[in-house]
């Protein structure tokens, strides 16, 4: 995607090293920005400063001299926090000053050391240490850092990264990374901890990165409390990437948000990358993940959708702030650069609807940021669908005012129109209801300012009901667009009709409408409309709360005639808001109300304490009447102080009113009154026999009972009795009060038995008074009847204490009296009761003290189990050494070496394991070592002489010296490794090397111990390993090639001599690799020629020029390569970078150029010149286009000899285009080898004609004699004549003496008086003629002496025939031959003269040689 179209804009803001940062102090520990203005760098290096970056003006960094551990500016003012710590101990001196007050404000010496700080609000610094955390204000000059909370033990050797507040300062976060699992450690694992100001609790969760934000769910008021975070997980094998997004205290009875997760898709080739930052917009509501390999994914808060990913940075990001004011953030990385990431505000939303197809979250987020982009999708059909429809459909079920929230809250206005107004006003007004236009100018005027065509149209429908007084009030809050036309509808005079107004106000904002009644009754002259009659509208509404608010306010000066309002305040909120009424009548504000009337509403509300005033009111009166107290009393219950109050006041025909006409029923609590004021017994006896039957008698009982005076009642309980009642409790009373019955078992039983199903109030009496009774069957029953004390009373008295204090622990629930029951009788098996109810309480300490008392052995797991939930291991030991006595068992053993390792009492380890015990050791030790209990794990390990295990233990004890040992023992190269990287860690280099030499010589660790030290920038220690390495007798190729590829990033000046050392011993291809991504190309160049890759040489060097090119070497290299086109790259090359050595490499190449190509190149380029001597060297080869050049630089340098030799001496060239470029040459000899060329052409007319021009008769007789052509010779001869050259008329009959028939000549030379210079010619003709004669007659002769000779030989052969004849008898002689035998035939011809008598002998000039006949 184009980045112009991408809806999240990058661009770099600023670049560290461009203020004077260095590269070294580009770290996580040295750069700071904790917001948008301010950046910091501590630096160390030439000298202790800290550079100030103002983001408003970044190229004027302040640095000041200053040392520091660590910087921080504050969010919004220059105010600076240093920290360092104290020398000589682990504490930190914490400071800030005000920069430019140049004062300190404050200052702290922490006990310890503080890990990670950070501001988490301009006024509060959030301090992390190894264990706590810490809030420290800097207001106040002498506030301490107060502690917030420990940190969770998931947090436990982590690196913290961050640490944020939640914007309502009730929730923090705190994050930070630990490495991976064994199987995956290369991936970072991610800790958090979510703590709870105001529940004082932690959770730990598994987090890399975390943010709060407040996100308004529709129909809640108050905004919600999110906290999104992002982890990436390791776990069975698999990797889960996971958002998360939830509300941290939802409040009750409020729509709430929902839970919302999403998942973080990862590329494979950022398998191992994680998030290390998150920051949340609050302008756009997007959520923004950063990954520490410079990836960005971005996410919608609402509803967790992905909206776009992508990688910002190439180079690792560190650290990052929220841009608040552009709704983005700022990032920086390890180069230096700071980026600002922005909403790309023109196309984030058609991004969205587009490539995502996600309308609805185009249209929210479009309304949630006033975002443009969503107008053009009202086009689309669905987004059509989604908000025209909608209104239109809102339109249609008459929901005026939720089309009006639509229209109102719809992205950029877009239904914000005339026509939309139009539609309101076309609906017809329906009797007692709002006007739907009125709605929506309501809604419209809630959510802000209406536009000019709004404001007009909600004026004119203002002035025509003649209230401009809500004009002035709306012009006045900046509602309405002033326009000309709506200053026109402005008119003065009018009287407002404030009843409509306030009715108008209350549809659409009861809040509004109160305010608007309040400035009413502040008017001058009173308030327009009576108070009582605004109540009633907001009664009408139901609007009880508003109707409250506007009455307390106008009746503040709690006036007599307001009396009847007071009331009515007060009865609508006891009637809907008791709670409110309490208030009002608890701030005493009225006086004047109905006092009975409010009482009584009191009464049915439950506000007792307002009817106790009324009756202290009417009590402090004295009325001579006390009804009235009387029926106030009855009614709340005030029956004892009633009648102390008449007995005191000697009103007790009103006490015997009360008992017997008003409310019988509470006659008991007359009676006890009565006796508690020690009131004559005969009165009370009396005022009991006037009620009789009527007086309940239980309560009566009860209250006699309490007071002791029980026998009071015997007279009325005998008369019941004789009435026949068969009341349990009269019987009851008799029996309790005859000690006859007090020894009968069987009614003992019954009696306690009826008051268990009857009168369960007086069972503990009689349990007290009672003696001989069944008790554990009464017991059992008591507690199937829920009396658990009365249960636990009779066990315990008959002794069963194993049935008591099962009573109280599982029926009454009382741990506390079971221990003190337990403590009393002393018991075993009641201790063992309350031991095992303690564990299951959680109460794991007093669980153990009571097995111990009860010698209990036999729940030793669930003791166990629960004291490790528990963390209790000082008791644990003392109940294992208990048990040890009693059962032999490795659990029991193996808990015990654990529990002293908890409470680190190490030496009681070692005597335990010296002795004989059954404890699993190695699993022990392993325990032990994975929850961190080092010293314990170093005891056990160094034991059983497990020394891998002991050496990784040491070193997180950081004994790295004896984790050295321990792994030289175990010579495990597995062991070797986590020393040496734990060594690194902690700055052990020495111990580190010799450990990473046992390790590198493994070849599949090498690159992984390369990969630690270089990520924890230990370069210069990581080279000092790996050169110790190439003297190792195992040293391997890697070795050599890693400290290759290490020279090649952080060595360079040693690269090239290791190279031409170990050239044999290196991976040459990983260090090409090495050196092509770091740019040594001198290197890479040596590298490619030592692995025979002379194309990628050829091609390097010439590419970096500058670093690897060498002419010699670069001349050698070319000549090895294989592929063709390099030779012409590498003429392109020399031709532009080395032109005045090109002429040598292309003799180097000459026998593999093409040279047409060649000289292409060159003509292209228009440097033919530059390879003269190369194409001089090359024309042997007799190549057109090489001729043809050579001719072109002649023929410009005029160098008409070297053309004439070109010409001879190679012929594949355009001949006759070269005679016609130079036959009108300014410079004769030119155009004399014009002339010359068209003759090897064969072109005699225009060679001769050309030499003609130039006066070049030997040329023209030359090339005439070379013709052969008897035309052109003569017409010569004539040109001569015509010319008056009779010399050259004379020398051309010998130069072409050949073509020139010799009657022409003397004809010629006859007619044109000129025989005499053609008298030579003519003898040279006769000799010549005469010479052949004689060559003729010679040959004649000869051939006549040869027939001779044949003859001779044949007559000679005859007779030798004739010879063999004679020897023969029958032999005759043969007869002659005809014409033979002497003096017959022809003589030879007599000879000739030899020449012609009187001429002399001719110089041969140009003649060819004359011969005899």
């Amino acid at each position: 995607m184009a980045a112009a179209n991408a809806p999240i804009t990058m661009k770099e803001v600023l670049t560290l090293p461009s203020v004077g940062i260095n590269q070294q102090f580009i770290t996580f520990t040295n750069v700071t920005m904790e917001s948008d203005k301010y950046i910091c760098v501590r630096e160390t290096v030439p000298q202790n400063s800290v550079v100030i970056i103002d983001m408003s003006m970044p190229m004027q960094p302040l640095r000041r001299p200053i040392t520091a551990d660590s910087a921080l500016m504050n969010p919004d003012s220059r105010i600076l926090a240093l920290k360092a710590q104290v020398p000589g101990t682990t504490q930190d001196h914490l400071q800030i000053f005000n920069i430019e007050a140049k004062a300190k404000l404050k200052s702290h010496q922490m006990p310890e050391q503080v890990a990670f700080w950070k501001w988490i609000t301009p006024k509060m610094l959030g301090l992390v240490t190894q264990n706590s955390l810490y809030h420290w204000s800097i207001e106040g000059c002498d506030s301490e850092p107060v502690k917030m909370f420990d940190r969770t033990a998931n947090l436990a050797n982590n690196q913290i990264i961050n640490y944020k507040c939640s914007p309502n300062e009730k929730w923090l976060v705190l994050i930070g990374i630990a490495p991976g699992p064994p199987e995956r450690a290369q991936l970072v694992k991610g800790n958090m901890q979510l703590f709870s100001v105001d529940q004082q609790r932690s959770q730990a969760l598994e987090a890399h990165a975390a943010s709060f934000a407040q996100f308004k769910v529709p129909g809640n008021e108050n905004p919600s409390i999110l906290i999104s975070f992002a982890s990436k997980s390791f776990n069975a094998g698999q990797i889960t990437s996971k958002l998360h997004v939830i509300e941290l205290g939802a409040q009750p009875g409020k729509p709430s948000f929902t839970k919302k997760q999403a998942d973080l898709f990862f590329p494979p080739d950022f398998a191992d990358d994680f998030p290390v930052a998150m920051q949340v917009s609050h302008k756009f509501s997007l959520i923004y993940v950063i990954t520490k390999l410079g990836l960005l994914f971005v996410y919608d808060l609402e509803t967790a959708s992905a909206i776009y990913r992508n990688r910002i940075s190439p180079d690792p990001i560190f650290l990052t702030s929220e841009a608040s004011s552009v709704g983005g953030f700022y990032a920086i990385n390890r180069r230096g650069q700071v980026l600002l990431a922005t909403v790309n505000e023109a196309t984030i939303i058609p991004f969205i609807s587009g490539q995502l197809n996600n309308l609805e979250l185009a249209v929210n987020l479009a309304k949630r940021g006033n975002l443009p982009g969503a107008e053009e999708l009202v086009c689309d059909d669905y987004l059509a669908e989604v908000v025209v429809e909608r209104f239109k459909e809102l339109f249609a079920q008459t929901k005026y005012k939720e089309a009006a929230e639509l229209a109102a809250e719809s992205p950029q206005g877009i239904l914000r129109t005339p026509d939309t107004v139009a539609k309101f006003q076309s609906v017809p007004v329906q009797a007692g209801q709002t006007p739907p236009l009125l709605q929506y100018f309501g809604t419209l005027l809630t959510k802000g300012k209406l536009n000019s065509y709004e404001s007009l149209e909600l004026s004119r429908l203002v002035v025509n009901q003649n209230k401009k007084n809500l004009l002035e009030n709306w012009l006045a809050e900046d509602k309405l667009e002033c326009s000309e036309e709506l200053g026109d509808l402005v008119k003065v005079g009018y009287t407002p009709d404030y009843m409509f107004l306030l009715q108008t106000i209350l549809r659409t904002d009861p809040q509004g409408a109160v305010n608007f009644a309040l400035m009413m009754s502040q008017m001058e002259g009173g308030c327009p409309v009576d108070f009582n009659t605004i109540t009633d509208l907001f009664l009408q509404r139901n609007l009880i709360r508003e109707a409250t608010a506007f009455l307390l306010d106008v009746l503040k000066p709690n006036l007599p005639e307001h009396a009847f309002l007071q009331t009515k305040v007060l009865e609508i909120n006891l009637v809907t808001f008791p709670n409110v009424a309490d208030a009002i009548l608890a701030n005493g504000m009225f006086s004047h109300y109905d006092r009975p009337r409010v009482a009584q509403l009191c009464e049915k509300a439950g506000l007792f304490i307002q009817s106790l005033k009324t009756k202290n009111f009417l009590m402090e009166a004295k009325l001579p009447d006390a009804r009235p107290l009387i029926n106030v009393c009855d009614r709340f219950g005030f029956v004892p102080d009633l009648t102390h109050y008449l007995y005191t006041n000697n009103m007790l025909r009103y006490i015997e009113g009360y008992v017997q006409k008003v409310n019988p029923g509470n006659a008991p609590l007359v009676v006890g009154q009565l006796l508690d004021d020690e009131c004559p017994e005969d009165f009370i006896k009396g005022l009991i026999l006037s009620v009789r039957s009527l007086l309940p008698v239980e309560p009566l009982v009860d209250e006699c009972e309490k007071r002791n005076r029980l026998r009071l009642l015997t007279q009325f309980l005998e008369h019941l009795v004789s009435e026949g009642s068969q009341d349990v409790h009269v019987h009851n009373a008799l029996v309790l009060q005859n000690s006859a019955f007090s020894g009968n078992f069987n009614l003992q039983n019954l009696l306690i038995l009826t008051a268990i199903k009857a009168d369960p109030s007086r069972v503990m009496d009689y349990i007290n008074r009672l003696d001989n009774f069944d008790g554990p069957a009464v017991g059992e029953v008591a507690v199937e009847a829920q009396l658990y004390e009365e249960a636990f009373a009779i066990f315990k008295k008959f002794n069963l204490n194993v049935q008591a204090v099962d009573v109280l622990l599982d029926n009454v629930k009382s741990i506390e009296r079971a221990v003190e029951f337990a403590f009393r009788v002393e018991e075993d098996s009641v201790w063992s009761q309350v031991a095992k109810a303690q564990l299951r309480e959680g109460l794991v300490s007093d669980a153990i003290e009571s097995f111990i008392r009860a010698e209990d052995a036999t729940h030793f797991l669930e003791v166990i189990r629960a004291t490790e939930d528990a963390n209790v291991y000082d008791d644990l030991v003392r109940y294992l050494l208990m048990v040890r006595q009693k059962v032999k068992e490795p659990k029991v053993d193996s808990e015990l070496i654990y529990a002293y390792a908890k409470i680190d009492r190490l030496g009681e380890i070692e005597e335990f394991i010296l002795m004989p015990n059954v404890a699993i050791l190695p699993n022990v030790g392993d325990r032990l070592y994975d929850e961190a209990l080092y010293e314990g794990a170093k005891i056990i390990y160094a034991f059983i002489s497990n020394w891998g295990k002991l050496a990784v233990t040491l070193v997180k004890l950081q004994q790295f010296q004896g984790a050295v040992d321990a792994a030289r023992k175990a010579n495990s190269a597995k062991t070797w490794k986590e020393v040496c990287f734990a060594c690194v860690d902690a700055e052990e280099f020495r111990l580190a090397q010799i450990c990473g030499l046992n390790v590198i010589i493994q070849v599949d660790d090498l690159e992984e111990v390369s990969e630690f030290y270089q990520n924890r920038g230990c370069f210069n220690e990581l080279i000092s390993l790996m050169e110790s390495g190439l003297g190792l007798e195992r040293a391997h190729m890697g070795i050599f090639t890693e400290l290759g590829v290490l020279y090649a990033r952080y060595r360079y000046e040693k690269l090239m001599e290791h190279i031409k050392l170990f050239s044999t011993r290196l991976n040459i291809p990983k260090l090409i690799r090495a050196c092509d991504e770091q740019q040594h190309w001198q290197e890479l160049t040596y590298l490619y020629i030592q692995y025979d890759e002379f194309d990628n040489t050829a091609t390097t060097v010439m590419n970096h020029s500058p670093e690897a090119w060498e002419h010699m070497q670069f001349k050698d290299i070319v000549a090895k390569v294989a592929n063709v086109e390099l030779y012409y790259k590498a003429v392109h090359f020399y031709l532009q970078e080395h032109p005045d050595l090109i002429n040598d490499l292309l003799n180097v190449l000459a026998l593999r150029l093409d040279h047409t190509r060649v000289v292409d190149i060159l003509r292209k380029a228009g440097q033919l010149r530059l390879i003269k001597p190369y194409m001089v060297a090359v024309q042997s080869n007799n190549v057109s286009a090489v001729n043809e050049a050579l001719n072109e630089i002649y023929v410009e340098e005029e160098d008409y000899d070297r053309l004439r030799e070109s010409i001879d001496l190679h012929d594949s060239f355009d001949q006759i285009g070269l005679a016609q470029k130079i036959e009108k040459h300014e410079l004769v000899e030119m155009r004399r080898v014009a002339a010359y060329i068209y003759k090897k052409a064969g072109r005699w007319k225009q060679s001769i004609a050309l030499s003609k021009k130039d006066n070049m008769y030997k040329n023209c007789m030359e090339t005439a004699s070379q013709s052969g052509e008897h035309d052109l010779a003569e017409q010569l001869l004539v040109y001569f004549i015509e010319q008056g050259k009779k010399e050259c008329f004379a020398t051309c009959l010998f130069v072409c003496y050949d073509l020139i028939r010799p009657d022409v000549a003397l004809e010629l030379a006859w007619i044109n008086n000129m025989l005499d210079f053609a008298f030579p010619y003519l003898l040279q003709f006769i000799r010549e003629y005469s010479g052949k004669v004689d060559e003729l007659i010679k040959d004649k002769l000869e051939a006549q002496k040869e027939v001779k000779a044949k003859e001779q030989e044949d007559k000679d052969v005859m007779s030798q025939q004739n010879m063999y004849a004679q020897l023969l008898p029958l032999a005759l002689p043969a007869p002659p031959m005809p014409g033979m035998g002497g003096g017959g035939g022809y003589g030879p011809p007599p000879p000739m003269g030899g020449g012609m008598p009187g001429m002399p002998p001719m110089p041969p000039y140009g003649m060819p040689p004359m011969g005899g006949y």
